[in-house]
């Protein structure tokens, strides 16, 4: 039965204990701490893979799947390296199942006290009973699963008073006039103010706190001015703080809701439902954001001890990666539970000078004079970089040296040239002065470095050699090259591992130990969830010849003997080697690749001209556009025929702004298919054949080829065409820029029976904005290409779109779903629409229990869990190393009436066919490639006299795969 018991009112037990039906859930909430992670593909050897990645380091998980794309990588890494790895592997292929998740190497030197097997109900709880919600989907062999979740077991039967909190700074304490309250003030005044709430209050840091003790009659407020550090009556420094009691949180009322609900998600339109959750999320973040570096409103803490950290000397030693926790209430699964997971990110070293972060920054070597460098334009563009970071200084008194400031700029001068007006407090008068020597006078400084630009805050202007980097300052930058591989190296662990970590979170956060939540009534399982799952069957794929059935069962395959299903042709190309390094290739060996490269594309039947290319030996350095201009030209002449195909080879430590170039001028200037190769692979004996038929895949998408397929009932029956949305936003070091870089959006739409060939449209719109504005005349222009390829418009569509939070879906549903239909209205076509959101971004982990997992525990590729009605995490690709993150599929609208069974299966099988590779992604492709896309439109933009431009792909390649 579900329900909740109230051990004191018995009467009320029968009336709370419901039983809960399916429901109809709704997505995954989004978090934006970050920016893409990157992973490596079997059947992507392109040039972009010889670059390292520039995800964001911010919450990185450890799923290292093959699938390229923030899909193939998650975000938050756990403890790991190569040889825990392996030993682990090993551990965990003895142990058959991974439900203990021990494993010698995840120990960590921090003594954590054991958890209690069980947890009692607290004295002012009632015990929750709700039961995991039943599947709707038949297919597929049921076992059990391990969810990172943890059940709350009880809820207050006592009055929980939730009050509204306001802070200000009172006319008299204020200095520039503003009555804002600095995170500083408010953190200290939160202390002083326990005289006012009492010690069992708990405020959420914004404008909500909630208290089980009365404190003022319901509708009445109370107003006290604390008195901050160096406070006098001659210079006030006072924070103004009014509470005010709102009333009890419905706890009855929410109970009923999470028992009949038909949605899953913390986000309600009923505000009393929405308290609610804010109230349980603030009352087990409080003990936490106490004893943890976290941010305001963060759901991540990080501690700094030699076992959770790294310093990582790819940065000059200025950054440090460390292994968090993360927390968050979550209802999932049928269950109101706390998520708890694993995360990493990158924060400054504290207490180092920010005159070595912006050397840093600047990627100059720590032992270079900053005399010699700091009036350097390249020194400046570091110091650029350090706008929007905290930092704290150690020449004031003791009081003024804890507080942290905000770079907000730089000045056009050095202190030797920036001058002031500065009182006099004795006589009232005031002298322009200098920075140097305002800071010789006052506090006996000689500054070393008086000609290197002064960091502007709201306080003032600081020499950045007096500037030192605070404790817990994240680093908002992406990381670069060989940072990113040190970073992924440490994080990186297998599931087993990451599971044991997950418990070592739980063991810090220490529930049952806090007096706070018991005076509440409220009481956590220490122990994970187990629901039930499924393993759903790999589909057949199709391909021209060699196809053989249950071959993709693992995840992947490969192309022995197999010949591309719709196999591409071309006769007149070109080839231009951008020579680099002190080995250089010869005529000899470059004609010896061009016949093995023509004899792989053959083997998978691509019709190829039997004679050489076009060749033109490319700079580097030179002006690229040209180049280009001269290979068309060049390979024109010799074919006499446009060019259908180019291929380009760079060395690996080519410029990365090089392909950037090259994509641009052929996708946008051209529209000629362009395909970039590493020279250190592709003419490298050991391993070529792999890589050319890899190259193959990607080419035959560029020709408008089609490599194999998957067979669809449902598309026997209707016209379908499966429509992919997503947007690509500027990371958080881009949008200090003034003004930021635009966001960019992307419509990807099949065209062809199978739903396997896309053709894409893309635009950009105002920072940060997830809603695609122009969505109506971006899809009429895919439905005219539809239209042209197969005489009609489709009768069903399916709109895959990427990462809609559940407090956006509101909106989502009222502008991009309205324009979907209005666009059929207005041609007049009856079509019949469903939409499904599809959320990589979230913190659920799925752990085998009754089964065995893979060599690392992970749940094999197929593997799904039902969170309610048409709502399911599904694991559809395999993990070459760390935690898999299943993709979480929500439908939102259904007119199609699908079956459980066949959204499973579209969403499992869809993920066999994408394009480029020999084995399953992690998320549809639909939504992979309006990724991919979206991610591309940001090198097709051109500079212009009023700004920049986007500019569209040419008409040539509308109909092709051009972004693969």
């Amino acid at each position: 039965m579900s329900g909740y018991n109230d051990p004191r009112r018995t009467s009320d037990r029968d009336r709370y204990r419901e039983r809960s039906p399916s429901r109809d859930t709704s997505g995954d909430s989004r978090s934006r701490d970050g920016s893409h992670g990157r992973g490596r593909q079997q059947g992507y050897d392109d040039y972009r893979n010889a670059q390292h990645s520039r995800s964001s380091h911010n919450n990185y998980d450890d799923s290292r799947s093959r699938d390229r794309g923030r899909y193939g990588s998650d975000r938050g890494y756990g403890q790991g390296n190569s040889r825990s790895s392996s030993r682990g592997t090993t551990s965990n292929d003895r142990r058959g199942s991974s439900t203990s998740f021990i494993h010698p190497s995840s120990a960590s030197s921090e003594k954590l006290p054991d958890l209690p097997s069980s947890v009692s109900i607290p004295e002012n709880g009632g015990a929750l009973r709700l039961e995991t919600c039943e599947g709707r989907g038949t297919v597929g062999r049921a076992f059990t699963v391990a969810v990172n979740h943890f059940a709350i077991q009880s809820l207050p039967i006592v009055k929980v008073y939730q009050f509204d909190i306001r802070m200000v700074v009172p006319a008299s304490s204020r200095r520039r006039g503003n009555e804002k309250v600095s995170a500083m003030q408010q953190a200290k005044a939160v202390l002083k103010a326990q005289r006012l709430w009492g010690k069992n209050f708990v405020f959420d840091n914004v404008s909500l706190g909630w208290s089980t003790d009365l404190l003022m009659p319901i509708g009445e407020s109370r107003t006290a001015f604390l008195d901050l550090d160096g406070c006098t009556a001659e210079k006030p420094n006072q924070v103004e703080v009014s509470i005010r009691n709102v009333g009890a949180l419905n706890i009855k009322k929410f109970v009923h809701y999470i028992t009949t609900s038909k949605s899953s998600g913390v986000h309600s339109s009923d505000p009393e439902i929405e308290d609610t959750f804010k109230a349980l999320n603030a009352i087990y973040r409080q003990d936490p954001a106490s004893r943890f570096i976290t941010r305001p409103k963060s759901t991540a803490f990080f501690v700094r001890t030699p076992s959770l950290g790294l310093t990582l000397q790819s940065t000059g030693g200025v950054l440090e990666a460390l292994r968090g926790a993360f927390q968050a209430v979550s209802y999932s699964f049928g269950q109101l539970s706390l998520n708890v997971d694993v995360v990493c990110s990158a924060f400054y070293v504290p207490n180092l000078s920010m005159v070595e972060i912006a050397k840093a920054m600047a990627g100059v070597s720590p032992r270079q004079g900053l005399n010699e460098i700091g009036s350097t334009s390249m020194f400046r563009a570091g110091c650029e970089r350090l706008v929007g970071m905290f930092f704290v200084v150690r020449h004031l008194n003791a009081v003024r040296n804890t507080k942290k400031m905000r770079v907000q700029g730089l000045s056009p001068n050095g202190a030797r040239d920036t001058t002031f007006e500065e009182l006099d407090r004795s006589s009232g008068e005031s002298s322009l002065t200098t920075i140097e020597s305002y800071f010789k006078r006052k506090y006996d400084i000689k500054l070393q470095y008086p000609n290197v630009p002064l960091l502007v805050c709201k306080d003032g202007m600081f020499p950045i050699e007096l500037c030192y980097t605070p404790e817990g300052e994240r680093y908002k930058e992406p990381l670069q090259g060989q940072e990113t591989a040190d970073f992924i190296k440490w994080a990186t662990s297998p599931a087993f591992v990451r599971a044991q970590q997950i418990m070592d979170n739980v063991k810090r956060f220490a529930w049952h130990t806090l007096s706070i939540p018991a005076s509440m009534g409220l009481s956590v399982s220490t122990s994970m969830l187990h629901v039930p799952g499924r393993a759903l069957p790999a589909p057949d794929l199709v391909y021209g010849s060699g196809t053989s059935r249950g071959e993709a069962s693992g995840g992947q395959w490969n192309l022995k003997g197999k010949q591309f299903l719709k196999a591409a042709k071309f006769k007149s190309w070109g080839l231009m080697y951008l020579a680099g390094g002190a080995r250089q290739a010869d005529d000899t060996t470059l004609q010896g690749f061009c016949k093995s490269l023509l004899n792989s594309l053959g083997t998978v039947g691509i019709r190829t001209p039997k004679g050489p290319p076009a060749f033109l030996r490319g700079n580097p350095q030179g002006d690229l556009k040209e180049e280009i201009t001269e290979l068309v030209r060049k390979t024109s002449g010799h074919f006499n025929a446009k060019p259908e195909m180019l291929f380009f080879l760079l060395h690996e430590k080519a410029n990365p702004q090089i392909y950037k170039v090259l994509k641009s001028v052929c996708e946008v200037e051209f529209g000629i298919p362009s395909q970039v190769m590493i020279v250190e692979k592709a003419l490298k004996d050991k391993g070529q054949m792999q890589y050319l038929g890899n190259v193959g895949l990607k080419v035959n998408c560029k020709l408008g080829g089609m490599n194999s397929k998957v067979e669809e009932p449902l598309f026997r029956h209707a016209r379908f065409m499966m429509l992919g949305g997503d947007s690509s936003h500027p990371s958080p070091g881009e949008l200090r820029r003034t003004p930021p870089p635009p966001s960019y959006c992307a419509l990807v739409a099949s065209y062809d029976s199978s739903c396997t060939m896309y053709s894409a449209v893309a635009t950009s719109q105002v920072s940060t904005v997830e809603l695609i504005g122009t969505f109506k005349p971006m899809l009429n222009e895919l439905l005219r290409r539809y239209q042209k390829r197969n005489d009609d418009l489709p009768g069903a569509v399916i709109y895959w779109r990427d990462g809609i939070s559940e407090s956006q879906i509101p909106e989502f549903m009222e502008k991009e779903v309205k324009d979907l239909k209005t666009t059929f209205h207005d041609l007049g076509q009856k079509v019949k629409i469903t939409i499904i959101n599809c959320v990589k971004r979230h913190h659920t982990r799925l752990f085998p229990q009754s089964e065995r997992g893979d060599k690392l525990g992970n749940v094999l590729p197929g593997t799904i869990v039902e969170n309610g009605k048409k709502d399911f995490f599904l694991v559809s690709q395999s993990a070459l190393q760390g935690t898999v993150r299943p993709c979480h599929y929500t439908v939102l609208l259904d007119e199609n009436d699908l079956s459980s069974d066949d959204i499973h299966r579209l969403s499992l099988n869809g993920t066999f066919s994408y394009g480029r590779a020999t084995r399953s992604v992690s998320i549809h492709p639909a939504v992979y490639y309006a990724d991919q896309v979206a991610e591309r439109a940001k090198i097709h933009v051109r500079g212009t006299e009023d700004g920049a431009e986007l500019k569209d792909v040419h008409d040539d390649l509308k109909y092709t795969m051009y972004w693969q």
